[in-house]
């Protein structure tokens, strides 16, 4: 259940208002594809899939462990965000899933350059998915300042 707050011209505008229960859909959320939160949550578990999968020595051992973080940091913070008391600090945990999803864009990129036996293509997908993700967070903290300014 979606919790309300006097002021939410601030909250995310990852779910339509009013929309529909969790077990429904409309046409409009059809369109614009998975909300952000649903997307996060993708993108985390594939990730979680992903570092399970690389070879347990130190240097993957590490990278895994980046990716785990970074990953994860990212999706709870947007559950910070999602609950945030205000405009300044909804945009501050925005701020903060950026810089995490920026983390886990580099351990991939090092994942793909490193050679580590791990599937090729779930880096590739991983790597198109977090510059998606990259792209909206920037987006969102640009019109979030936009309106703030105004």
């Amino acid at each position: 259940m979606k919790t309300t707050t006097q002021d939410t011209r601030w909250k995310s505008q990852d779910r339509n208002a009013g929309g529909p229960s969790r077990g429904g859909s409309t046409a409009q959320e059809e369109r614009k594809g998975p909300d952000l939160s649903d997307r996060l949550l993708s993108f985390t578990s594939n990730l979680l899939g992903l570092a399970g999968s690389l070879p347990e020595d130190r240097a993957a051992g590490h990278l895994a462990e980046e990716l785990l973080r970074s990953g994860t940091a990212a999706y709870f913070r947007h559950g910070e965000a999602e609950g945030s008391p205000s405009a300044k600090e909804f945009a501050e945990k925005f701020r903060a899933c950026l810089t995490e999803l920026r983390v886990s864009r580099r351990a991939l990129q090092l994942l793909a350059k490193a050679g580590f036996p791990c599937d090729g293509q779930a880096v590739r997908t991983a790597l198109e998915e977090v510059d998606i993700l990259i792209r909206i967070f920037f987006s969102s903290i640009r019109t979030l300042e936009n309106k703030a300014a105004a």
